[in-house]
């Protein structure tokens, strides 16, 4: 029995990786869902992106739509929303992964700039806040469901002048409980904390060469001696959304290789 069969879910930020069309955490999380079962809608900004996960999922023999949508945008939320009771008529599972990373956002507080500052909490918190303000409504209307929230070890652990995106993951932990409370019994809400994930778009202008050194390099510093990969947060969120955690709500689960437990940074 495929484990989220009949379950419609919305996944956003669920494009491929815009640089080189590979690996992302969202598109990975979107095929994954699919590949159990799931009708899913897939959500983001970057329309080219955004439909070869959609069409990817379809290639499979699976079912997707893809819904174009800026997070920090009310009225496209809502759209997707709209659109998703047209076409499905019911709402099961809403993945929040939407980010940003741009602007001069690698500062402390004192120097990142406010237009920054506001943009990435714009996206990366309250892209989460919209979505589940405009989705709980219509889950609740259908029996209930699961939220799962795409969240960072930078909610716990901090490097120096980098204040904003772990603010941001922070929040989206506190929206976790909150949602987790405000809406049981009928609808779970639980938060994901990776460590460094490996995906296309942080690759840069490496070379494949480059990149093997540098990804080694970040390996030494976990007990694993290894990075994660985009299909293990997608196999964890699957757990979540799916029935086989039915009694899991408010938990922000961390997977982080060990590295936040151990007493050394070099394995």
């Amino acid at each position: 029995m495929k484990r989220m069969k009949g379950k419609v879910a919305i996944v956003t930020g669920a494009a491929l990786g815009y640089k080189s069309g590979g690996s992302s955490i969202g598109s990975a999380i979107a095929i994954k869902l699919a590949s159990e079962g799931a009708k899913v809608v897939v959500v983001d900004i970057n329309k080219e992106m955004g439909q070869r996960t959609a069409d990817t999922i379809i290639r499979e023999g699976k079912e997707a739509i893809f819904i174009p949508c800026d997070v920090t945008s009310s009225n496209d939320v809502q759209n997707v929303l709209d659109t998703t009771k047209k076409i499905y008529s019911t709402m099961d599972c809403l993945v929040n992964c939407a980010a940003s990373y741009q602007g001069n956002i690698f500062q402390n507080v004192v120097n990142t700039p406010e237009v920054d500052w506001r943009h990435i909490i714009d996206v990366n918190l309250n892209g989460y806040y919209r979505f589940a303000k405009y989705t709980i409504p219509l889950m609740l209307e259908c029996g209930g469901g699961s939220i799962v929230n795409i969240s960072s070890m930078a909610a716990f652990t901090v490097v120096k002048n980098f204040s904003v995106y772990p603010v941001t993951k922070a929040g989206i932990n506190a929206l976790t409980r909150t949602i987790a409370i405000d809406f049981a019994p009928r609808i779970r809400c639980n938060a994901i904390c990776p460590g460094f994930v490996r995906i296309a778009n942080s690759e840069g202008s490496r070379t494949a060469e480059e990149v093997e050194k540098w990804i080694k390099g970040i390996s030494a510093t976990y007990p694993l001696q290894r990075v994660c990969s985009v299909d293990e947060i997608a196999n964890v969120t699957l757990f979540l959304a799916s029935d086989e955690s039915s009694y899991v709500t408010g938990e922000c689960i961390i997977m982080d290789g060990g590295r936040s437990i151990s007493d050394t940074h070099v394995f």
